[in-house]
């Protein structure tokens, strides 16, 4: 496995991740799928790993596997229908996880970068 890690002008990276906070996705997930909007479906699976591994490696931690496929469920069920009071919480909850752990890793990030 190969690491990338990614140099972004402040500028960009705060377009990226106003643009994955307008999409309602983390800004690994909405660059994720800006990638996989171009490649062959054979490419998914490298792609990820090689942008898992960018993050990693920059600090950022994400939600468990599990988690992150109901937050995704959660979200698609919302665009098509009025969730239920539960799921509405659930969605919370795993939105407000998500966020902590992106708002940890730009710290991390951000301390790195002031060194």
């Amino acid at each position: 496995m190969k690491e990338l890690l990614l140099h972004l002008p402040d500028d960009v990276y705060e377009r990226l991740v106003m643009e994955a906070a307008a999409a309602q996705q983390s800004p690994e997930q909405w660059l994720l799928d800006r990638l996989l909007a171009s490649s062959p479906p054979g490419a998914v699976a490298v792609t990820h790993t090689l942008l898992a591994a960018a993050l990693d490696a920059l600090g950022f931690q994400r939600l468990a596997p599990k988690k992150a496929t109901r937050l995704r469920t959660l979200l698609e069920a919302r665009r098509a229908r009025v969730l239920s009071p539960d799921e509405a919480d659930e969605l919370q909850a795993l939105m407000t996880e998500a966020d902590a752990l992106e708002l940890e890793g730009l710290q991390r990030l951000a301390a790195a970068v002031q060194r």
